[in-house]
């Protein structure tokens, strides 16, 4: 059975996902520190009614936040999968309109002995792919001009070096890791997600009524005392603001966080890639051609730039590298890559030691 390992990649792994989870630990349990009045109130309550000890009472912050942490982890997963894919615009890549890259796929992934992702293409001249790892199957994505430019063993050793993010699972840590900081991004809103009716003004002033109405039945404080609606008032825009405040610090966290791990994995991806194949010489090739393709120099060096899905990519160039982005597009913010160059010299070395 083949297996990829990297001690070097594990340890940046491990460090970088305890770091982003701790990063949404604390930002859950500064949000939960917010609205400790309210929240502890109904603690207090539920405990009394099943007669639990005080000392337990207490402590009902803590599976409350472990339980949001969870969530919040498998809710991130799922959203930057889906909003990913959404703003390249891919496409299921069936077996009879790609049953060439399904094949690949497929057999490629048995010799790693790894599941086989689902595979989506992307309508684009620039060729490029990624992997995306996280609730549900894993995913890989091509570009058209990807497959119109490699063919062979220089496909494989690019399909093969997707894999090998997925088998090292660091396509996992690096999707979560994009989270936080593409929620601190000016051109996304959690809200977009919800349709246009989440921005109706009616719609949250009915929100703002409910809330009032529920902390002062909590508290079991009076909604038309003054003194009720000033405290109300004052913690409302204490959460904003702090809450603001703790997502950007923790986002940046998240960040250089996954400095620390992106380079090394396209590395260690590229090692394991020429591994599952037994050609390193392909992948060095099919790195020195696609970068060839992609020679337009961009006005910001793209390999420590921070754009879109770049940082995922195979080569930083994304899929239009000489498009801005939309308003409203999503924003996966990762560190990008190593040089091109020194990525093929590393595979040159493997192939001296064959």
């Amino acid at each position: 059975m083949f297996r990829i390992t990297d001690r070097g990649l594990a340890l940046r792994m491990a460090a970088t996902l305890a770091t982003v989870v701790a990063a949404t630990a604390l930002f859950v349990g500064v949000l939960v520190y917010l609205a400790a009045p309210w929240l502890g109130a109904v603690a207090r309550g539920l405990g009394a009614a099943l007669g639990l000890p005080e000392l337990i009472t207490a402590a009902w912050w803590i599976p409350l936040v472990a339980a949001l942490v969870v969530a919040c982890v498998w809710a991130q997963l799922r959203y930057v999968r889906r909003e990913t894919l959404a703003a390249v615009d891919a496409s299921p890549a069936t077996e009879d309109a790609y049953p060439e890259l399904t094949s690949r796929v497929t057999r490629l992934a048995a010799q790693a002995s790894t599941p086989v992702p689902e595979c989506f293409v992307v309508e684009s001249e620039t060729p490029n792919s990624f992997a995306l790892d996280g609730v549900g199957q894993p995913t890989l994505v091509v570009s058209t001009g990807l497959l119109e430019t490699l063919d062979g063993d220089l496909l494989d050793g690019v399909i093969a070096h997707e894999l090998a993010h997925l088998q090292h699972r660091d396509a996992t840590v690096m999707t979560l890791a994009s989270f936080l900081p593409a929620l601190t991004s000016d051109r996304y809103s959690p809200l977009d997600s919800l349709g246009p009716w989440a921005r109706k003004r009616s719609v949250w002033a009915l929100v703002f009524v409910l809330v009032y109405l529920t902390g002062a039945l909590l508290t079991r404080s009076n909604p038309a005392h003054p003194a009720y609606l000033l405290q109300f008032v004052v913690g409302l825009v204490a959460a904003i603001v702090v809450g603001g405040v703790a997502l950007g610090v923790f986002a940046t966290v998240a960040v250089v966080a996954a400095r620390r791990l992106s380079q090394y994995r396209e590395f260690a991806a590229d090692a394991g890639g020429a591994k599952l194949t037994g050609d390193p010489a392909a992948l060095a090739d099919a790195l020195a051609r696609l970068d060839e393709e992609s020679a337009s120099p961009p006005a910001v060096d793209k390999r420590l730039a921070y754009d879109e899905i770049r940082g995922l990519c195979l080569l930083p160039t994304g899929f239009d590298p000489d498009a801005e982005s939309a308003d409203g597009e999503f924003h996966v913010e990762t560190r990008s890559h190593p040089p091109t160059e020194r990525r093929i010299q590393r595979l040159r070395t493997l192939i001296d030691r064959q």
